[in-house]
């Protein structure tokens, strides 16, 4: 009977941790990713809206992991003030030689791993983006704040539009001087600033 018992508590012990961890979801309509092409395409600025979202945290209080959907048919520029000029933009940005999201509508974050730097709030965050149907490893430091059952996350990083063949053109032709030029004369990286909010509920 006493050896039951045991085994009953080392079970309720084995489980607590699991039990005790924390899935916080993203609050779609207060986070935002914000993007940055005045280095890169013609100059432009916007953001980004997300589908969904959701951060784990461990037992012991630490964020852990978490995955993200963007939704690609909210892109919206604002470098103008007039509505009509922004429209264009975003009209440019989602075809084939860009963003292509007649095809691609969604583009994924899988957050694989988010380790403390010394005892700040600031952490580096390594995962899998995928944009375009094309994934490749990504890696920035976030400030993480956790107030009660609120989570807010900001980064700042860069992605290189090349290796999602965010490149100006369907496809590239060695006899297509002009777009060819155009490619070489902008450089590779896109900003991205990450706006994050996250609930317990």
């Amino acid at each position: 009977m006493l050896r039951k018992h045991a085994i009953i508590l080392l079970l309720s012990m084995a489980l607590l941790p699991a039990s005790a961890q924390q899935t916080y979801h993203l609050d779609i309509k207060k986070s935002k990713v914000l993007w940055d092409t005045r280095k890169t395409m013609g100059g432009h600025y916007g953001y980004l809206l997300f589908k969904s979202g959701s951060l784990e945290y461990t037992a012991g209080g630490e964020p852990k992991n978490g995955t993200f959907s963007l939704n690609m048919n909210t892109m919206h520029s604002t470098d103008h003030a007039d509505a009509a000029r922004n429209k264009k933009v975003d009209e440019e940005l989602k075809k084939e030689g860009f963003f292509s999201v007649g095809r691609y509508p969604e583009a994924t974050m899988v957050v694989e791993e988010i380790t403390r730097v010394g005892q700040s709030t600031n952490f580096k965050v390594t995962g899998i983006l995928t944009i375009k149907g094309i994934s490749n490893p990504i890696e920035f430091m976030a400030a993480i704040i956790k107030k009660n059952d609120i989570i807010s996350a900001k980064a700042n990083t860069t992605i290189d539009r090349i290796k999602w063949k965010i490149d100006m053109q369907p496809k590239r032709e060695a006899w297509d001087f002009f777009s060819a030029v155009k490619n070489t004369v902008v450089t590779d990286e896109i900003a991205v600033g990450l706006n994050l909010i996250f609930t317990a509920d």
